[in-house]
């Protein structure tokens, strides 16, 4: 997936670049920041994964029911061919891949209103790291062999990390930034806070919905809006600059870990500046370690 972002300056741009690209891939941002944080910081990030006996209580997956009407597919479930998840294995305290697979078809039932029957699941696991210290399934669903929809579950309390959809257009459109919709975003505002209330993406009353950014997917142009709820959680949802449509959600605690950790490579990049011998001269960057 091809993302680009827009507005960034100086030695800024690797805390930014975390924040902006939650909203345009919400299932695939905690990779990319991983990425732009190990190959900039050259860290070691894998972490034991914790939970408090709360958290598990409270999580979605702890409530968890049927959405009404569905009733669950004749899908396959396989593994994703590549080294990285063949290299991760799950512990005990996981749940089953198929058990994650169908929370994440359940969701895209509600959703998107997809029937997954006849259709293929992939997952792959991946163990807890320092952004996102919580274990979880990652799936890519195939529809008619073509890879169209991701999703994520925490592996252990079954919670939706995000969900999405992704497509390019029979048409050119164009992905340039949109000056006029960044001063003007009411109408995606307003889309955004029906539908996080429909799909109850903060798990209750919304306090605030706020544009985040725009950029885009393959062909497709999008818009996220940074939604946060009366209860603290926050989510992205991120939305089609050419028909309005739905493209994904990003839901509170991979948003919440990654915009912490964005926090700490700022602190960690500010404080790697230093002020050069020469006051007239421009700051410099310390060499990474």
């Amino acid at each position: 997936m091809k993302t680009e972002r827009l507005n960034r300056k100086g030695w800024k741009r690797t805390a930014l670049i975390a924040v902006t690209v939650i909203g345009a891939s919400p299932l695939l941002f905690q990779g990319i920041i991983q990425g732009v944080t190990a190959a900039e910081l050259k860290k070691t990030d894998r972490v034991p994964t914790t939970y408090s006996i709360d958290a598990v209580s409270t999580s979605p997956a702890a409530q968890y029911s049927l959405p009404e009407g569905y009733q669950k597919a004749n899908y396959t479930v396989g593994t994703i061919n590549l080294d990285y998840y063949r290299n991760q294995m799950p512990t005990s305290k996981d749940m089953a891949k198929e058990v994650a697979a169908e929370i994440g078809a359940q969701a895209l039932w509600e959703i998107f209103d997809l029937n997954l029957e006849g259709q293929e699941i992939q997952m792959g696991y991946n163990q807890a790291v320092e952004h996102l210290p919580r274990s979880r399934w990652h799936a890519d669903v195939y529809i008619n062999g073509k890879r169209s929809y991701s999703f994520e579950v925490d592996s252990v309390t079954g919670e939706l990390f995000g969900i999405a959809r992704s497509r390019t257009l029979d048409k050119q459109i164009s992905l340039a930034y949109d000056s006029k919709l960044a001063s003007n975003p009411q109408e995606y505002v307003e889309r955004a806070r029906k539908l996080a209330e429909k799909y109850n993406v903060v798990h209750g009353p919304i306090k605030s919905v706020e544009y985040n950014n725009q950029g885009y997917s393959n062909n497709d142009p999008d818009i996220t809006m940074y939604v946060t709820g009366e209860n603290g959680e926050m989510a992205m949802m991120t939305f089609s600059r050419y028909d309005k449509a739905l493209l994904s959600i990003g839901y509170s605690t991979p948003t919440k870990y990654a915009l912490e950790q964005a926090e700490r490579d700022m602190k960690r990049l500010q404080e790697k500046a230093t002020p050069s011998v020469d006051d007239n001269e421009a700051p410099s960057l310390k060499e990474m370690e």
